[in-house]
Formats: C-alpha cells, structure tokens, sequence
C-alpha cells in the first residue's frame, strides 16, 4: 500500500453531535492538504441528541416528544435514517484519500475491508460477528418494514456486522472530490425504546417498532462477557488493521486547515428547530 500505511490517529472525543458531526466533516476536507488516511474515535456525550440522514423528512421527528426529552435534532451528511447519540453509543470515523487502494468506486464493495477489519476487531472480545453479504442486504432492504426502515440500525447494509442474526454495527459513507468518510456506529446498550419515542408514529407502531427493533438489533452488554470502552476497541481496530493491511496508526493533531474547516461546518450540522 506504499506510503498510504501510515495512518494519523486524531484525539479521541466526547463532543456534542454538532461538533463530531463538524470534525467528520473536517477530516473530508484536511485530505485536499493533508492527504494521508485518518481515524478518530467518540462516543455521544451526556446530552442526547436524534441525528437524522441527509434525506430524511423532518416530518418524521415527533418535535414535542423531542422537546420534552430535551433531545436536540441534528441532519448529517451521509444517508440513512434515524440514529439516536446517547451515552454508551461507540463511534468510529475513517477518512481516505480518493486515491487509496481501500477507496472503491463501488460503493457496497467499499465497505468490505472496513467490515472484516471489524469482524477481526469483534472477534479479539470473543465475539463471532458475520458479514452482510450485498445479497443478502439487497434483500432485506426490499422486504423491510416501512416502520422499521425509520430507524437506521432496522435496516442492513453490504457488510455490516450481524451476531445470532442482529445487527451490531452499522456503517455509512460520504463521497467527496477528496475522499471518502466512512462512519461506524456500535451501541453498549440499545435504546429502542428511547429512540422510537421520538419518531412521529402512533402509540401502537411505537410498540411494534421497539418489538421488531429488538429482534434485529443487538449491542454490546448483550454479546459480549465483559463489553469493551472506546480505547478497547480502538486499540484492538489497529491490531487487526495492522495485521490484515500492514497499516501503521500513530497519534496526530487535528491540523490548522483542519480546524478551520471544523469550524466551517459547525453551522451545517447545528441544532435544527
């Protein structure tokens, strides 16, 4: 892989959605003068937050129920529906430069190193994880359930993470002139209940919606013996990526065009309301 084996690891946060949000999108634009892969990990702060896909209609969101819960409604860039940032709720961001051997065209095969990586991830806390296949999740996304589809981890994507059938961890991707940004998202405990109160449907779907979530989603306190923090998984992510790509993950500074493009994007991604 050349010169691209060499991976800038960026200071691990605990940030509001807007601002890890921002910093996703910050990593985007660094490529332009910093054009070396980058991660980071985080994990959702205190302050709950619904973050909707790029799409998504804000007619879904039932804004009173938010209110009450004092959850702030943000929209990122990448698609996708619903996902709910609440304490416990592990994330990963992976930049690439459009010129790196990892960054497909296709955008189902993109995702296939990044889920064997994490199958190999999962497996060092004694997790056996399996792939979505594109079949397999072409599929599911022609069957799914519209209520269900609401919810993003209800649905399933080419090379996800599934234990005992459940979904575990799900991805999504952003395409720039730049590169790509791959976003992973695992949660310690589901809230499906929290998140389905939030959603603009009536008392009846909201318990068919926690009841079908339950049976496709899955989190980490249910899988694993003793389930793993954000360092954990970090530092077994760049044992398995250094053993499957020879890639070398080091510490690094966000960098001053960085930052001013963090700064940038902190409106894009603000409170919607």
């Amino acid at each position: 892989m050349g010169g691209m084996n060499m991976w800038r690891r960026l200071p691990p946060a605990h940030g509001d959605p807007a601002s890890e949000l921002a910093a996703g999108a910050a990593m985007l634009a660094g490529l332009t003068t910093t054009p070396q892969p980058a991660i980071r990990w985080y994990a959702a702060a205190s302050q709950p937050a619904l973050v909707i896909g790029s799409g998504q209609k804000l007619s879904e969101v039932d804004q009173a129920a938010l209110a009450n819960a004092g959850t702030t409604l943000h929209r990122r860039a990448s698609g996708g529906t619903a996902v709910l940032f609440v304490p416990g709720f592990l994330m990963q961001d992976i930049a690439l430069p459009i010129d790196h051997p990892l960054a497909l065209p296709d955008v189902s095969e993109s995702y296939r190193w990044l889920g064997e990586v994490w199958q190999a991830t999962l497996a060092h806390f004694g997790v056996q994880a399996d792939l979505i296949t594109i079949a397999a999740a072409r599929s599911d996304r022609a069957s799914l359930d519209p209520l269900v589809a609401r919810a993003c981890f209800g649905g399933w994507s080419p090379y996800e993470l599934l234990v005992a059938g459940r979904k575990l961890v799900g991805f999504a991707q952003v395409r720039r002139r730049e590169g790509l940004l791959f976003q992973v998202g695992v949660y310690t405990h589901w809230p499906g209940a929290q998140l389905a109160a939030l959603l603009a449907i009536s008392e009846s779907e909201r318990r068919l919606l926690v009841e079908r979530l339950a049976e496709r989603v899955t989190d980490l306190v249910t899988v694993c013996t003793n389930p793993p923090d954000l360092a954990s998984l970090a530092a077994a992510f760049a044992v398995a990526l250094c053993q499957r790509y020879d890639v070398t993950i080091t510490p690094s500074d966000w960098t001053a065009a960085e930052l001013v493009a963090m700064a940038a994007a902190q409106n894009r991604f603000a409170p919607l309301g």
